[in-house]
């Protein structure tokens, strides 16, 4: 395996760069099926699709806690469309361009259509899979993605064979995205379950939460030991209730709720300045209209008017 690798960095450095799909081919190892369909759009265009693309209930949970999208690249492959849109101007790079055409080159080998139906259902385990696909792409393009570490430990640890596992079942979880040992035990998520009603609040749509999130959204505000922090999930979910937004998580053990416990009013206080903090019984605190609180192993933080009764009745059902 050591010697395919070196041979295939050689040939990196030997062989002037050609077309990116050729290169994406040539790095990744995979085969080119058929020709990949490219739109080269206007900037403001490829921002819509994008926008559109990444539109959903997560995202307004996200919105609602202030976790914003990372900053887009300037090429996306579309798996819906299976075509490869490009941003005329600014260009993307080489870079960015091989990373599409390899995620491209993994629909074209394992038929990344059969995600589809996750994204709505699932949206943890939706966002497991593209991670994984992600980080196997940043293999040859050398862009940093929260997969890319988890498609390295499988390639060192059983060679090609072990990545194409992994493109053919992925993780479950972005638990198992993150941490290799949870994707090899399988680890499963400790399910979070909601009441239909709170009061006279009903509970409108629901998702998946997972540890990539919790990562992300303590990470979106630079709180201290975001990733200790987020490494102790066990299962989690956000939710509507009316106009109340929660997110409700499991945690492995007392003290990883313990942890989390201390990263929120850093988070809180980086989210939503000038919220003053108050006591508000059974919850460790609110904030305006931001409420949190643990109890066991369970936690709810909560945004929106009435968030402290819909955060209370969540952590005393759970």
């Amino acid at each position: 395996m050591e010697k395919i690798l070196a041979a295939v960095i050689c040939a990196a450095v030997a062989i002037p760069s050609s077309s990116p799909l050729r290169d994406a081919s040539r790095l990744s190892g995979l085969r080119v099926r058929h020709s990949v369909a490219t739109s080269a759009v206007p900037a403001k265009r490829y921002r819509a699709l994008l926008a559109h693309d990444a539109s959903g209930e997560l995202s307004s949970a996200m919105q609602r806690f202030g976790l914003a999208a990372p900053s887009p690249s300037r090429a996306w492959y579309d798996v819906r469309t299976h075509r490869l849109f490009v941003q005329r101007t600014p260009r993307p790079t080489h870079r960015a361009l091989v990373h599409e055409y390899v995620r491209a080159l993994i629909d074209q080998n394992f038929h990344l259509g059969r995600l589809a139906s996750l994204r709505t259902r699932d949206r943890d385990r939706w966002d497991a899979a593209e991670g994984m696909v992600d980080g196997v792409a940043a293999l040859s393009s050398g862009l940093a993605e929260p997969g890319r570490p988890l498609a390295a430990q499988l390639r060192y640890l059983g060679g090609r064979a072990a990545v194409v596992g992994a493109l053919r079942t992925f993780p479950q979880t972005t638990e198992q995205l993150l941490h290799v040992d949870k994707y090899l035990e399988r680890e499963r998520a400790l399910a979070v379950r909601l009441p239909a009603r709170i009061g006279d609040a009903q509970l409108t749509s629901s998702q998946t939460f997972g540890e990539l999130d919790v990562r992300s959204l303590l990470q979106s505000y630079a709180v201290p030991g975001a990733v200790t922090a987020a490494a102790g999930w066990g299962g989690g979910r956000s939710a509507h209730y009316g106009g109340v937004t929660v997110i409700v998580l499991r945690w492995d053990t007392a003290d990883d709720a313990a942890e989390w416990q201390a990263a929120v009013p850093r988070y809180v206080a980086a989210a939503f300045p000038g919220a003053s903090q108050r006591t508000c019984p059974p919850l460790d605190a609110c904030w305006g209209d931001v409420a949190a609180g643990v109890y066991g192993t369970t936690s709810v933080l909560a945004s929106g008017s009435g968030s402290a009764d819909v955060a209370a009745a969540l952590l005393i059902q759970g």
